[in-house]
């Protein structure tokens, strides 16, 4: 999915599916279908250091909601399974049904878990990085004052960036490696520590 309209339907428009995505190991093995294209059951456990039994039971259910689908190849939990939904992206309406919403939060605090996780991983191994990956990843705190339309603006902004690096990770060069682009600009509420 890559236009705005888009980004209104597929997974990110259906509570059941968010609500799949909801659960780490989930998460986990769409990022690693994501990042190693299509695996087994028991590839994706050998990665994860799982059973293949929760694996081909998790990725069982991804692809009962249409995030993932088997290749067609192999049978039983030698079945290779592939991402059929690269973009899973939602935005909040303000009329919205509770279901939508309630599935919406559960996602989005696997997702914040996971790249909190991906993050502080980062942190303490990236002195172990070639020097060809030092000093080329990026973190970047900004407080703005932005109206509502800009703020629309600015995601817009950045998810045409998104795609871009997307597309170019499809036919990634042989000397590209994982990397994480996580995106969140949200309104700063009071959180009550300030």
């Amino acid at each position: 999915m890559s236009s705005e309209k888009n980004r209104s339907e597929g997974v990110g428009a259906d509570p059941r599916a968010l609500r799949a995505l909801a659960h780490p190991v989930r998460l986990d093995l769409l990022y690693l279908l994501q990042r190693e294209g299509p695996l087994t059951a028991t590839r994706a456990a050998e990665l994860l250091d799982l059973t293949p039994k929760v694996c081909s039971y998790h990725l069982g259910l991804l692809g009962k909601h249409g995030i993932i689908e088997e290749t067609g190849a192999g049978s039983g939990r030698a079945r290779p399974w592939r991402v059929a939904e690269r973009d899973i992206n939602y935005h909040h309406r303000p009329d919205e049904e509770p279901a939508m919403t309630h599935a919406q939060d559960a996602f989005a605090s696997t997702m914040l878990a996971r790249d909190r996780q991906v993050i502080e991983t980062f942190i303490v191994q990236r002195h172990q990085l070639p020097n060809t990956w030092r000093n080329v990843a990026t973190m970047s705190s900004n407080p703005l004052r932005l109206t509502p339309e800009q703020l629309r603006e600015l995601r817009t902004e950045l998810h045409a960036v998104l795609e871009r690096y997307q597309a170019i990770s499809q036919t990634p060069d042989p000397n590209a490696q994982p990397v994480h682009a996580a995106l969140y600009a949200v309104p700063a509420l009071n959180s009550g520590k300030d």
